[in-house]
């Protein structure tokens, strides 16, 4: 606040915007909490040139979701992504990269989903 400036970036997820299926409940509405969040402090910081934004990935190939998808699971939201392919953590980073970069500062309360348009296809 005493520069005038910055940048907050969190990282939500699809299934904070959406209903991403059975068993997710507590994951779900903690990522839309998340979105909550980053829109009211986006309000709040913006008189201080502060922006708030959020990365919503739909799935990414990393480590963990090589362990936690099953390939069934897997399968079942590929087809559901019009892209029919994970995303890449190199995909979300660009994101975050152009968030934080001067180009962003006119851009603060919002959600980027980076989901290979599964948002945009409704539902499957």
């Amino acid at each position: 606040m005493k520069q005038r400036w910055g940048r907050i970036i969190n990282i939500a997820s699809v299934a904070g915007m959406r209903a991403v299926g059975v068993g997710r409940t507590g994951y779900g509405t903690s990522k839309a909490a998340v979105i909550g969040l980053t829109r009211q402090i986006a309000v709040e910081l913006a008189e201080y040139g502060i922006t708030a934004n959020a990365i919503a990935p739909g799935p990414v190939d990393t480590p963990m979701t090589r362990v936690l998808h099953s390939p069934e699971f897997r399968q079942a939201y590929t087809s559901a992504i019009p892209m029919h392919r994970y995303g890449t953590v190199a995909e979300i980073a660009a994101s975050v990269a152009y968030l934080a970069s001067d180009g962003a500062g006119y851009v603060s309360g919002i959600v980027i989903p980076v989901d290979g348009g599964f948002l945009a296809s409704g539902a499957n």
